[in-house]
């Protein structure tokens, strides 16, 4: 996918370092030059610009972006100008960083849908680590269902999944399987199985499991395992 994010603090300089190591293409507007030289070497274009100019954005063709992100900080007037601008050159989707409500209520009167409340999503991600100590990383799907990884559990090493009754005991769909090449000790660096586990996928020790359920069902697992 095609991306725009506008505003380079530490917000916008994860999620543009994050996009990228995904293999998306990333597009980068900061009028700090420091912060565009942090991050031309991983992203697609990176410029330093004034994107609260709507002719800037023009200029360099964010309208046909897939997906627009708003990333700046506490600039109120900024945020809503560069949001504003992205609406009327057309840009699809349009996600942007909230502080308070009043600037919720007015995006909301602008249309917007997709409002980033980064404080609250960081303090929910790190309570549900703090509760179940087994999570690597915690994706809310839904009210009910997640997508969770975990390191192997002990009594899965050395079972194919098939042996592991995991979708018949514990409700639960194996996603894909994080394997350490070589030397590698980081978890981010471990390389994913490619294409879906089959039946005779055998699970070895350091293994980290993407899985799909309900929570309830994601816990119960976590705590016997």
């Amino acid at each position: 996918m095609n991306f725009v994010i506008l505003g380079l603090g530490a917000f916008g300089t994860n999620m543009a370092r994050e996009l990228s190591q995904r293999g998306h293409q990333v597009m980068v507007i900061d009028n700090n030059e420091s912060h565009v030289d942090a991050v031309k070497e991983v992203v697609t274009l990176a410029v330093q610009g004034d994107a609260t100019d709507r002719d800037v954005l023009i200029e360099l063709g964010v309208a046909t972006a897939d997906v627009a992100i708003v990333a700046v900080g506490e600039n109120f007037e900024a945020s809503l100008m560069m949001t504003a601008h992205l609406q009327t050159i057309g840009v699809k989707s349009i996600y942007v960083r909230v502080f308070h409500e009043v600037q919720e209520q007015l995006l909301d009167l602008m249309g917007i849908r997709g409002k980033i409340r980064v404080e609250a999503l960081a303090a929910e991600m790190f309570s549900r680590s703090l509760s179940n100590r087994a999570f690597l990383r915690h994706f809310v799907v839904d009210s009910t269902h997640a997508v969770v990884e975990i390191v192997c559990p002990d009594h899965l090493i050395g079972k194919t999944l098939q042996e592991s009754e995991l979708r018949h005991r514990h409700g639960l769909n194996l996603v894909t399987v994080r394997r350490a090449a070589g030397d590698s000790q980081i978890k981010e660096d471990l390389p994913v199985i490619e294409g879906l586990p089959g039946p005779d996928f055998r699970f070895l020790e350091g293994d980290c499991l993407v899985v799909y359920g309900l929570e309830k069902d994601i816990n119960q697992f976590t705590l016997k395992a």
